[in-house]
């Protein structure tokens, strides 16, 4: 009872707090204080000389100085002034520790990351880290550790709120973050990893459903393969053609894994929790089991001679969650003078809590990044030796477990102790679920990032400061995860592309890493890594552009995944830059990035020409003559778009509700979801697929009676909420709303004022270049998660969760022409000036100018500030 008490009392003071900001009258001491100080001078221990830090009206920082470490830690301290509490928050979920501030709410998320020991991972990665990455490191630390000894007490309004819920701190000082380390920044990247990265989410999809259809070859039909009519990534040709690295057909799998009612929740659970973490802190959204949920991105780069400006161009913009502030901070790192000992000269998008640049460009050039998503995680099915229960079979004899203990500190509850075990595979999942904890067949998780020592960060610092395509490629044979599509310009006009990355080579060549496999029989192993070397690499083109958007990417003769975007956004990229011929500009790639068109919507025009429904209703036959006469395009004021997209939903539910039950809500709405309905109403007619009815009894239905039904359901949902046809605008359901993931989601009505943006109605949606995503899985009950209530709205169902996280559009001809943009703004804090300042440019599409040169900077700086050596 005292714990509630003191719980209750401590939100008590958070409402007096913000009613009192709201106000005015702790406006200036609370927040005040979290706002940087952006003009002057700041004297501080640590750095050799002066570093500059200048600002323009939109808040973009450059950081100047004489040498890389006193640059680097410019950049911490910078970091640290606009972003300290997403710094904080991220580097306490790759730790686990969330649940020391937010109480048994983040436990079983903090119990998941224990499990995997992200941070154990991240300090392999520290002890195998270069001189030079660990120099870059500590400097970065340093300067995050400065701005934290010297604003003791005045962090602002998130740690202030916080310290009062949590119990830590004292009054209105919040409580006080520990010193950053480099241990922080590595683990952060594990974080990052986890969201872009890996499969087991699906494994366990195909493992759920294959019991519950009791048949493996069902289970694959509904993930078909990838269309040889789309593009494909680095497939030697003018960007189209087939292969996505199959070198052998996958293994078909003959039987099915018996789960209990009780097994089969705790592995859904699993999957719900896996999914959950990076949402948690705002990095990814949260997704269901089967594909990327929209975290992709696009990016793309053209040669000179189809430009107008005579140099190449390159185009990015990332597919990520949707956070308060922003995901990404933009900032310049300038050495001056330039030098052996101090080469960086470089601006872009940066992560708060890394040092470098992650996507952008320097003097000499240009890159961009996209989502890969290679098969570089699987799950191994260890057998306890019945002989000794501390031992695992494996196919040379028994082997120890290896096993830890976890102790998480619980905000207002007793400590948990966590005892987990290993294999030679990786952790064993069974330890995180207690309805897993026995049986004599565990499973471990077999996952790039934790099988071997990981030189992300130094790949970074050497894509930074590299002047040509042989020393990018150089720097990223280093880089292991999250595998990513690196485009590459220069200011000579080359254009490239490369991928990195981590991905193993498994013992059989049709071992696909799609189910659970043995791992004491010896068959299912890592054997090694494709070299850097064999993987898909591309230089200067005959077609003169390339284009990634998570597409496939043809192998080479190595496999490297099967589960990629299904290719319509890389497609409709390559339809726009071709239509502009040789007179492509950075206006083209400004609108191509605001595109809004589905071209899965023109295939479901011709199936329903073929098919012809007859919807029962008023409001059915006037979705059909919408969806009929949609131009694809998905703006705002679009009513044929709800009417498309609200009936591929009601579609989707009639084919597959009654076959996959609770599994539904994690498989429609997904990429293998939209092209098998769409192909089986191709082939409707001859009413060639069983899924019309019952699966699992062979049996079929009358496709034209699916449909028409599902015509009839799409006009009653929208007619429900938004009236009449004329009143079914897109924008009305499709709408984004920029929340910080902690506080602004705590469910204290004026806490998420404080941090939250209003609504806004946005253009796109998913599988457009202007990917603005969303979770129809929301509409679903969870038999697996009784604590979830499904939305009941169209508006809820498509309220955006993710998309263009920054848009970056980069001119080698002339670097001071380039142009940027992120979701919200440069800062963090509550009322600062670039807090929000970039939702309506976003919204609309534009950027802001982003100069380079040093006259360039100059001319458009507003507030220089100078750190330089404490007396």
């Amino acid at each position: 009872m005292g714990r509630v008490v003191r719980g209750l009392f401590a939100t008590l003071l958070v409402l007096v707090l913000v009613a009192l900001i709201a106000v005015g009258g702790l406006l200036g001491m609370v927040m005040g204080a979290g706002h940087p100080q952006l003009a002057g001078t700041v004297h501080l221990q640590g750095i050799a000389g002066d570093v500059t830090v200048v600002r323009d009206v939109n808040g973009i920082t450059n950081i100047t100085a004489n040498t890389a470490h006193d640059l680097f830690f410019g950049q911490g301290y910078v970091h640290a002034t606009e972003r300290l509490w997403q710094m904080e928050i991220w580097r306490r979920a790759g730790a686990g520790r969330l649940s020391e501030l937010f109480g048994e709410s983040t436990l079983d998320q903090d119990r998941f990351i224990r499990a995997m020991d992200w941070r154990g991972a991240a300090q392999r990665d520290l002890d195998a880290a270069t001189p030079e990455g660990l120099a870059v490191l500590q400097a970065y630390a340093d300067g995050v550790n400065a701005y934290i000894a010297t604003h003791q007490g005045s962090f602002g309004p998130a740690f202030t709120i916080s310290g009062l819920l949590s119990g830590k701190g004292s009054g209105l000082d919040g409580y006080v973050p520990e010193p950053w380390t480099p241990l922080d920044t590595l683990t952060f990247a594990k974080v990052q990893a986890w969201g872009l990265g890996g499969n087991m989410d699906t494994e366990i999809f195909r493992m759920l459903t294959d019991a519950r259809l009791g048949d493996p070859a069902l289970t694959d039909q509904l993930f078909p393969p990838y269309s040889p009519d789309q593009p494909v990534i680095a497939a030697e040709t003018s960007g189209t053609g087939s292969g996505a690295g199959s070198v052998t057909p996958a293994a078909k799998p003959t039987s099915v894994t018996a789960l209990t009612d009780e097994e089969t929740a705790a592995w859904a659970a699993i999957a719900r929790l896996a999914n959950a973490i990076p949402a948690s802190i705002g990095l990814t959204p949260e997704r269901g089991m089967v594909g990327d949920g929209g975290v992709g991105s696009n990016n793309w780069v053209v040669a000179p001679s189809h430009t107008t400006t005579g140099g190449a161009l390159l185009a990015n913009d990332p597919h990520l969650g949707f956070n308060m502030p922003s995901v990404w901070y933009v900032n310049g790192l300038h050495c001056r003078p330039v030098s052996d000992a101090c080469p960086y000269d470089v601006s872009g998008v940066t992560f708060p809590g890394t040092p470098g640049v992650i996507a952008g460009h320097n003097a000499r050039i240009a890159w961009g990044v996209t989502n890969v998503n290679p098969d570089v995680q699987d799950l191994v099915m260890e057998k306890v030796d019945p002989a000794d229960p501390a031992k695992y079979v494996t196919a040379t004899g028994s082997e120890p477990f290896t096993v830890r203990t976890e102790t998480i500190k619980v905000k207002g509850g007793a400590d948990v102790t966590m005892t987990v075990r290993e294999t030679g595979h990786g952790p064993i999942l069974n330890d995180v679920e207690p309805e897993l904890a026995g049986g004599d067949i565990l499973y471990a998780l077999r996952w790039t990032a934790l099988a071997k020592p990981d030189h992300v960060l130094e790949a970074f610092l050497g894509v930074d400061r590299a002047t040509s395509f042989d020393q990018f490629r150089q720097a990223l044979s280093v880089f292991g995860a999250p595998s990513q599509n690196f485009v590459f310009a220069d200011v000579d006009g080359n254009i490239g592309y490369q991928m990195p990355g981590a991905v193993p080579v498994r013992t059989l060549a049709d071992d696909h890493g799609l189910r659970p496999v043995p791992g004491w029989d010896g068959q299912h192993e890592w054997v090694s890594y494709i070299p850097f070397d064999q993987l898909p690499s591309v230089y200067n083109p005959p077609s003169g552009r390339i284009v990634t958007a998570n597409n496939a990417v043809d192998g080479r003769g190595s496999f490297l995944g099967e589960e990629y975007d299904r290719g319509d956004r890389a497609a409709r990229i390559l339809q726009l830059i071709d239509e502009a011929g040789n007179g492509v500009s950075l206006d083209t790639f400004a609108a191509i990035q605001g595109d809004s068109v589905l071209l899965r919507a023109f295939r479901m025009q011709s199936s329903l020409g073929a098919i012809r429904p007859k919807p029962a209703t008023a409001d059915g036959q006037a979705v059909l003559e919408m969806v009929s006469g949609f131009d694809g395009n998905c703006i705002t004021t679009s009513a044929d778009c709800s009417a498309f997209v609200v009936f591929e939903l009601a579609l989707e539910r009639a084919v597959f509700d009654d076959d996959l039950g609770n599994l539904a809500r994690d498989y429609v709405g997904t990429d293998p979801a939209d092209d098998n309905v769409a192909m089986w109403m191709a082939n409707a007619a001859g009413q060639a697929s069983p899924w019309w009815g019952s699966v699992k009894s062979g049996g079929g239905a009358d496709a034209r009676a699916v449909v028409s039904n599902a015509l009839d359901t799409a006009g009653h949902w929208l007619r429900r909420e938004l009236g009449n046809p004329s009143a079914w605008a897109w924008g009305r359901i499709h709408r984004v709303t920029f929340r910080e993931a902690t506080l602004g989601t705590s469910g204290i009505g004026p806490v998420e004022w404080l941090f939250d943006t209003g609504t806004y109605e946005v253009n796109g949606a998913a599988g457009a270049v202007n990917n603005t995503y969303y979770r129809q899985r929301k509409a679903y009950a969870n038999d697996y998660d009784p604590t979830f209530t499904p939305v009941s709205t169209l508006g809820e169902i498509y309220a955006v969760t993710n998309g263009p996280s920054y848009r970056g559009l980069y001119d080698l001809a002339n670097m001071d022409n380039s142009r940027i943009i992120t979701t919200t703004g440069q800062s963090g804090a509550p009322f600062s000036l670039h807090n929000s300042d970039w939702v309506r440019p976003w919204l609309d599409n534009r950027t802001v100018a982003f100069p380079f040169s040093d006259a360039g900077v100059a001319g458009t700086t507003v507030a220089t500030l100078t750190l330089t050596p404490s007396k």
